[in-house]
């Protein structure tokens, strides 16, 4: 039998929960980890809130029909708003269940700066 081609790119595979990926840390993510972590929770927290958003816009994207699913889509703009007052402070769960819903969430869509434009009825 014949061995894999070592320059053909390979799927990645999601980490199973409970699983520890490591990642090597830049100077660069050192930074934003930092930054990110000044509201009061650990590198796991900052990790974990990073990525959640980062797959909510993602899942926006995909239902909403921006881009084709699977493909990455290109950030034009956020909204932010202050957190509401008694939101828990964060906490490390890395041991726990999770609290993401098992329904897939997906924001809501923002006219860009074409608004209205884009739309076809």
């Amino acid at each position: 039998m014949a061995k894999p081609n070592p320059t053909q790119t390979k799927t990645p595979t999601v980490p199973q929960p409970g699983s520890r990926p490591s990642i090597r840390v830049d100077a660069t993510m050192s930074d934003d980890l930092a930054v990110i972590m000044r509201t009061g929770g650990n590198a796991t927290d900052a990790v974990r809130a990073a990525v959640a958003q980062l797959a909510d816009m993602y899942r926006t994207a995909w239902a909403h029909g921006v881009v084709p699913d699977g493909t990455a889509p290109h950030l034009l703009a956020f909204q932010m708003g202050q957190m509401p007052t008694g939101a828990p402070a964060p906490i490390s769960r890395y041991d726990a269940l999770s609290d993401r819903p098992s329904v897939p969430r997906v924001g809501r869509r923002l006219d860009g700066p074409l608004g209205a434009q884009r739309r076809t009825p």
